[in-house]
């Protein structure tokens, strides 16, 4: 008997030991995924231990355009948003400058009509003509990466030309807007340092 009830006593001691010292697998794996900070990437589906991935965030117009002035033509039917540093000037009837200080020899030149029938067509004829005058007397090549086209609200039939010379980057752009269309040129560095501006203050233009 004395041997039966030890057995019995050593049982029930292992039980105890057993449940005090053991762990579910499901709380092992609560346990894991819980408590390490990894956090999963969902688009490129890997971890990153520590830390949320960052959000990229694009140099976007607003952050670009976010100091400038609107300025109205004083020879044509326009207003313009312009940033610090640039100065728009009239040069004679239906032609404009939006000049840099920085740069003097940099440049954009600014024109528009009212639009009427083929009126789009023949400034785009032109526009050819006008950048081959200007450079090198090379062919332009039409633009066609979407970064380098205006395509702010309201404008149609963007058409971008860009022609390289040795001294200069020449590119030349027509839209339509708001019942005219626009004709600009635009007198860049060998590097293009200043077209990004001149778009996006290109794409401000609105009838004033």
């Amino acid at each position: 008997m004395k041997s039966r009830w030890s057995f019995i006593f050593a049982a029930i001691a292992t039980t105890l030991l057993l449940t005090g010292c053991g762990t579910s697998p499901a709380k092992d794996q609560e346990s894991t995924n819980g408590s390490t900070g990894v956090v999963e990437n969902v688009d490129k589906g890997t971890v990153t231990e520590g830390k949320v991935p960052d959000t990229e965030v694009d140099d976007s117009q607003g952050d670009i355009m976010k100091d400038a002035k609107l300025i109205e033509s004083d020879e044509q039917n326009y207003a313009i948003s312009v940033l610090p540093d640039y100065s728009l000037i009239s040069e004679e009837p239906g032609k404009d400058s939006l000049t840099s200080a920085n740069n003097e020899a940099v440049f954009m030149r600014i024109e528009t009509v009212a639009k009427e029938d083929s009126t789009y067509d023949y400034l785009a004829e032109n526009m050819v003509a006008v950048l081959e005058a200007s450079g090198d007397g090379s062919a332009p090549i039409e633009v066609l990466d979407e970064k380098s086209i205006p395509t702010a609200e309201g404008i149609e039939n963007a058409k971008v030309l860009a022609l390289k010379a040795e001294t200069v980057s020449i590119t030349g752009i027509i839209f339509e807007r708001d019942n005219m269309v626009v004709r600009l040129t635009i007198y860049d560095s060998p590097e293009e340092e200043y077209f990004e501006q001149f778009l996006r203050m290109a794409e401000t233009i609105v009838t004033k």
